[in-house]
């Protein structure tokens, strides 16, 4: 069975506006409505994006000049000279006059061995020497005077021989004395070590009052420090370029291996102060790995005041000079710029427009990349700016004397050049009010 709802017919007569306003939360509504309308009429107009000026940008002029033909090797330095210092007697130490690392001086007192002993030695072998030189003036009488009375008659010939015999194994023992007196003379001097040559000394292994053994232990060690070796190896074909430079092939002169140049470079980057020349060419390649050694020798005086020196040991990069390349392009090493493309540098045209240009690189002279192609003499490329520009986008050339001003801060009510300007604000949308539900809908 089925139920009838009765509807209630609604009034469509429009409501006045006055009417609709009346009473408090009427009025409330109305002059929400009319903030809005107002509102929707006021939309604020985007301020303009200044456009900002050229970037700044450092450069330099490609400029020209003659290089170097330098191989770059890995290199060791070694020693001259160094040796061990070790006694040649045996006793016990009682002085040590020098001090630990210092350079030392040719036939600079090092060591003192108790001298007593061979002091004693010496005496003792010349007390014999002695002896033996008054035996043989008494041997030598006997002779004449037995050689007198044979001649007379009067003396056995048997007594002669023996006093000649006698005097010829006196002068053996004289000689054998002799010998003696020498040999304590040197051990007495060996008691006294000094350097065989000027360089620096290692820390001493023995000290005071402690026992050495002749020619047995190790005191301490001597390394000659000026000049010094620095040795490298050179592949084959390295070899040959060095031989075609000996025999005129590679230069058009010949040149001696005495005479090719080479520098090393400092562990702080810088290069060492000093010149050195080749001075041996092994005549064998190691067949493990294919190489050959080269060695070369090279001034490095001890300076107090620098610590730009070369040591024993260490390892250098080395620069072997075989000759000349003129007419060299060349560009500062804050130029090049490495990217995925390869090796770039970004040049300022006529213009003043950025152009980016693959260039191929060769070595590295006096902080100046040589560039063998892509460039030409007397353009201009950017040294400090780079992150800052793209192709053709103009930039503005810093000078060199020029103080470069800060840029200004811009105003606080613009937005500043590099950011995008402020958006408006967006534009409020109003809500449509619900119809209201039907009798039946509010039953249902």
């Amino acid at each position: 069975m089925s139920k009838v709802f009765e509807t209630t017919p609604i009034d469509a007569t429009p409501i006045p506006l006055q009417r609709a306003c009346d009473g408090p939360p009427r009025a409330a509504l109305c002059a929400l409505m009319f903030v809005l309308t107002a509102t929707l009429g006021c939309e604020s107009k985007p301020t303009a994006k200044p456009t900002p000026p050229p970037p700044q940008v450092s450069v330099a002029k490609v400029s020209q000049a003659t290089v170097p033909i330098i191989y770059p090797f890995s290199g060791t330095v070694q020693a001259v000279k160094y040796i061990d210092i070790i006694p040649r007697v045996t006793g016990y130490i009682t002085e040590r006059k020098f001090v630990e690392g210092s350079i030392v001086k040719q036939d600079q007192l090092l060591y003192v061995i108790d001298p007593r002993p061979f002091k004693a030695a010496l005496d003792s072998a010349q007390a014999a020497l002695t002896r033996s030189e008054a035996q043989l003036t008494l041997w030598t009488g006997e002779v004449k005077r037995y050689t007198d009375l044979a001649k007379q008659g009067a003396g056995s010939e048997q007594q002669k021989e023996e006093a000649v015999a006698k005097e010829a194994e006196t002068k053996a023992d004289i000689e054998q004395d002799k010998a003696n007196v020498e040999t304590a003379k040197l051990n007495l001097e060996y008691t006294n070590l000094t350097a065989p040559f000027e360089g620096r000394i290692q820390n001493t292994k023995r000290n005071i009052g402690q026992l050495v053994e002749a020619e047995s232990t190790v005191l301490t060690s001597l390394v000659q420090i000026d000049p010094i070796y620095v040795e490298f190896k050179v592949t084959r074909n390295e070899l040959f370029e060095m031989q075609n430079l000996t025999t005129g092939d590679l230069t058009g002169k010949k040149t001696d291996i005495s005479n090719i140049k080479f520098k090393v470079t400092l562990p702080n980057g810088k290069e060492y102060g000093q010149e050195g020349t080749l001075d041996y060419m092994s005549s064998e390649i190691d067949p493990a790995t294919d190489t050959l050694m080269v060695r070369g020798i090279i001034a490095n005086p001890e300076d107090k005041s620098s610590s730009e020196s070369l040591i024993s040991g260490q390892y250098v990069p080395v620069q072997v000079i075989l000759g000349e390349t003129p007419n060299s392009l060349l560009v500062p090493k804050a130029a090049l710029v490495e990217s995925q493309l390869g090796e770039q540098i970004y040049v300022v045209n006529s213009s003043n427009e950025v152009e980016i240009r693959p260039v191929t690189v060769g070595t590295l002279y006096l902080e100046q990349y040589v560039i063998t192609s892509g460039l030409t003499l007397g353009e201009t490329v950017i040294v400090e700016g780079t992150q800052k520009v793209r192709a053709g986008m103009k930039v503005n050339v810093a000078t060199p004397d020029a103080d470069t001003p800060a840029p200004s801060q811009p105003a606080p009510s613009q937005p500043a050049p590099s950011q995008p300007a402020s958006k408006p604000t967006g534009t409020p949308t109003a809500t449509p009010p619900e119809e209201p539900a039907t009798a039946a809908e509010a039953k249902s």
